[in-house]
């Protein structure tokens, strides 16, 4: 049984639990993924959406108008496009409990890390990026390749109303749907140890 878990872990796709977030929806589902490379689904270029199994999506608080209850609705499949993500939020998944920590110290060894403060209305967003050896803090986003980045040590505040946060060890955002960046460049960082999303 261990040999098969393992297979399923470093091999086939399996379903995990993940939140995105937009500028005016949050929605949760099931998406399948090989190894913990979330990243690598979303730069897929020849594959514009993500498909959300079993599926949940809400408006954000700013788009229920006064007296009304924000309604959540449930769909078995549920397209997003990638385009319109901001951020999206891995749940923790005991079955990839591995390759979520090889990726993230993968991240911290492999690459460099600068502190950032991203503002994607409505949210603005702080953790550490992963960028490429060598980056220049000036130019930190535009030398990237992709649109969608890996972060950790997450803090996502909800500007319309500062109580709402999102707190998560890893997370990606689309720097595509950044207004303004703030990069600091810190030296390298050790990862930090546990997972956790709030």
């Amino acid at each position: 049984m261990a040999g098969s878990g393992r297979t399923a872990e470093f091999g086939t796709k399996v379903a995990i639990r993940i939140e995105f977030y937009t500028g005016s929806y949050h929605a949760s589902g099931d998406i399948e993924v090989s190894r913990w490379h979330i990243t690598d689904l979303l730069n897929d270029k020849a594959r514009p959406s993500i498909i959300i199994d079993n599926a949940i999506r809400e408006p954000l608080p700013q788009i229920v108008q006064p007296g009304e209850q924000p309604l959540a609705r449930a769909t078995p499949i549920l397209q997003i496009a990638k385009q319109a993500i901001i951020l999206a939020v891995p749940h923790e998944t005991m079955n990839l409990a591995a390759a979520r920590q090889q990726y993230i110290a993968a991240l911290y060894q492999e690459r460099s890390q600068a502190t950032a403060i991203v503002v994607c209305p409505p949210f603005e967003l702080k953790g550490i990026v992963h960028l490429r050896r060598g980056f220049q803090v000036k130019n930190g986003f535009d030398e990237l390749a992709t649109d969608f980045i890996p972060v950790t040590e997450l803090e996502a505040t909800y500007i319309p109303d500062a109580r709402i946060r999102i707190n998560s060890e890893f997370a990606v955002i689309n720097r595509q749907r950044a207004e303004l960046v703030v990069l600091t460049d810190d030296g390298p960082k050790k990862m930090a140890r546990g997972f956790r999303t709030e």
